[in-house]
């Protein structure tokens, strides 16, 4: 089944508005190219899943709603894909999705917000109550390898078998830097793909010293022992691996970024957190217009020749020195894992390029802070808090 972006899958969603000024992404200042991004390529499709306590002893389909009602999840939160997706599928079970704590009645699926990285532990330790959670990789893989005690946890689903190839983190950067670096974003962005290249090819072979490399890289970016043996933490990561797509490109099969972001932000319109007037007054006739203001294509188009190959250095117009990039990234979220292996071949260095890694961050809108503020020149982020905090900028 593939996710309905108009307006269900954000059933919960309208407290998000409160949590976003929480987190600090209703920013600000005089400054409007300061306060403003643009996205530039995608990370990854897919890469999470759901999960539950196997001593509940009960079975979850995704498309039946039996032994649902009444179990509590943990997700990392409204503004996050993988809550998105937990709130479309409850709806699509024709159940309610409520914050736990708030009185619903009958027929209720509850959530309530812990860090992916905290949720086994808080799981079994911290709050019994809590039943399962839906969190990215290398977390699920890890609640599922989990064995504590007795405390083990079963998979309900992986989001891509209800929505196949969904989007998740993208690549934005600070039009203040994007302005000053047309050609250092372009080597930059040659560098990371790279990277997604090697990572595809790496996991194709499945086999040999680069894979070997690529899991162990795995493991150090931010796979925690689920056991306490190496062979069992090897066993995570690549588990971790094969339920992600790298990528870079903006656009594949019917459906792109842009009518993706246009319907991200008429829920927002819906909930009261974008103002059509904002947009008009800020010269955008629509959302689409605004979508397409905020995607800029053009840099990564620039980095493939016209048969579709990552062109050189060289052809890039490089002829030596090094330009550095301050780079935030979100801490042990694998999603991003292309960052930190083109930094460590060399990919980056090849075109001229020297990543100043600024985090690692605990969300996506301490990202967009970073970005927003220029301590950091590109961020690896999700779209939820890309899109609020850019329309929020229109407002200063």
């Amino acid at each position: 089944m593939k996710l309905n972006w108009n307006f269900k899958m954000w059933g919960a969603i309208g407290i998000v508005a409160c949590l976003l000024m929480a987190s600090g992404l209703y920013l600000s200042t005089t400054d409007r190219d300061t306060e403003s991004v643009s996205v530039l390529a995608r990370v990854n499709d897919e890469g999470s899943g759901i999960f539950i306590k196997e001593s509940l002893g009960i079975d979850l389909d995704i498309h039946d709603p039996e032994n649902w009602s009444g179990l509590t999840f943990m997700t990392p939160g409204p503004s996050s894909i993988q809550h998105m997706i937990l709130s479309d599928i409850v709806k699509d079970l024709k159940l309610k999705f409520a914050q736990r704590g708030t009185s619903s009645g009958p027929n209720t699926v509850y959530w309530t917000q812990v860090a992916p990285g905290l949720m086994v532990d808080y799981m079994f330790t911290s709050d019994k109550d809590i039943d399962g959670g839906i969190a990215w990789e290398p977390h699920f893989s890890v609640a599922l390898d989990y064995n504590k005690d007795g405390d083990r946890c079963k998979k309900v689903a992986t989001t891509d078998e209800y929505n196949p190839d969904h989007p998740c983190c993208v690549i934005a950067a600070n039009n203040t830097f994007l302005g000053k670096n047309e050609d250092a974003t372009q080597r930059f962005l040659a560098g990371y793909a790279k990277s997604v290249q090697w990572i595809n090819a790496t996991l194709d072979a499945g086999l040999g010293s680069d894979f070997e490399e690529l899991v162990e890289m795995t493991i150090n970016i931010g796979t925690p022992k689920a056991d306490n043996t190496d062979q069992m933490l090897a066993v995570t990561a690549k588990k971790a691996l094969y339920n992600i797509k790298f990528t870079y490109e903006l656009n594949h099969g019917t459906t792109t970024l842009v009518d993706q972001y246009v319907e991200i932000m008429e829920v927002y319109e819906k909930l009261g957190i974008i103002v059509p007037e904002v947009l008009t007054k800020a010269g955008f006739e629509t959302s689409e217009d605004f979508a397409e203001h905020l995607i800029q294509d053009q840099y990564l188009a620039e980095v493939f020749d016209g048969d579709g190959n990552l062109k050189s250095p060289e052809e890039l117009g490089y002829t030596g020195g090094i330009t550095t990039v301050k780079v935030a990234y979100l801490a042990a979220d694998i999603h991003q894992l292309a960052l930190h292996i083109g930094k460590a071949k060399g990919f980056f260095d090849e075109y001229g390029i020297h990543v100043d890694l600024k985090g690692p961050y605990g969300a996506g809108g301490d990202v967009m802070n970073a970005l927003l503020s220029k301590h950091a020149d590109i961020g690896f982020v999700g779209s939820p808090p890309v899109v609020s905090s850019s329309f929020n900028a229109l407002r200063s």
